[in-house]
């Protein structure tokens, strides 16, 4: 929850907008652009309150998120129901039923797990990329490479004083490249934001892995090449849990549909994780901006 006196005032919007008394609250272990709170209603149920920093996110996920859940359990993806919530609100937030599970990121602790959850994620790249996304008014500049290099290139001109010269080098490089590397491929849907914390994972008789329970946070969900969801979930294992990730990685491409050890696949993966660095560096407030150009420094150097 938020802090001090704001407390009670969120518990009473929470109960409102649930119908119930919350008699238990406790922050989520996991989340890092957004607060997640655990709740418990005094009607037995227990919901999922996520606090959204960003209020024009919240607009967007409030209008679309229900109907986006319906096109993912469609293909067999499952998600956290979203019951409602509040884009006006002092604090905007999403009210999801709580869904039990183990968070992803748990799994990387050892090497056995990492593997079992790049298994059972890399399977889930395929059913994204089958998520029939027409009406939903998805965010499209990464669906066109054009159009993706002039956005980038914005991009770069405004962080370029925050870049040392090998990633400013890098990136001009990959915008460059962009066109050859992309043109003529297909976009799909994806979750935009496709990491170990954003999954749910639950046990299933007969499987030692378990199973996906829920995929999470669908807010940066966007029409774009097929491998960006693959190239976050590896810059993410690499840059965080580097020795999780070659392992992890090869059992990720094998459930996402087989290892590639091409060229082409390796330069566009590490196109796509520079300019998503690029991208979140640009969104990216003063305190925060420092930490991105440091590591868009060392996804440079790989």
């Amino acid at each position: 929850m938020a802090d001090g006196a704001d407390d009670a005032a969120e518990c009473a919007r929470l109960a409102t907008l649930a119908g119930s008394p919350v008699v238990a609250a406790e922050p989520a272990r996991w989340g890092f652009s957004n607060r997640t709170t655990l709740a418990t209603l005094a009607d037995g149920r227990r919901v999922a309150v996520q606090w959204l920093t960003d209020r024009a996110v919240a607009r967007w996920r409030l209008r679309v998120e229900a109907r986006l859940a319906e096109r993912l359990t469609a293909v067999g993806i499952p998600t956290a129901p979203l019951l409602g919530g509040d884009a006006g609100a002092a604090t905007p937030f999403a009210l999801h039923a709580f869904v039990e599970g183990r968070n992803g990121a748990e799994s990387l602790v050892t090497d056995a797990g990492a593997v079992r959850l790049a298994r059972l994620m890399g399977a889930l790249v395929p059913l994204l990329a089958a998520v029939d996304a027409r009406g939903l008014r998805l965010p499209s500049t990464w669906a066109d490479p054009a159009r993706l290099a002039g956005a980038a290139q914005r991009w770069l001109e405004r962080a370029e004083p925050r870049l040392d010269v090998a990633a400013s080098r890098a990136l001009r490089a990959a915008i460059a490249s962009l066109e050859t590397l992309f043109a003529g491929r297909r976009p799909v849907f994806t979750h935009g934001d496709f990491a170990p914390v954003n999954v749910l994972v639950a046990p299933a008789p007969g499987r030692r892995g378990g199973t996906i329970a829920a995929l999470l946070d669908l807010e940066f969900a966007r029409l774009a090449d097929p491998l960006l969801d693959a190239a976050w979930w590896g810059w993410i294992v690499r840059f965080h849990h580097p020795d999780r990730w070659p392992a992890a990685w090869l059992a990720f491409l094998a459930a996402a549909g087989g290892p590639n050890a091409s060229a082409a696949f390796s330069d566009r993966i590490k196109v796509l994780q520079l300019l998503r660095l690029l991208e979140l560096l640009n969104r990216a407030g003063p305190r925060a901006a420092a930490s991105w150009a440091a590591r868009l420094a060392v996804t440079a150097r790989w």
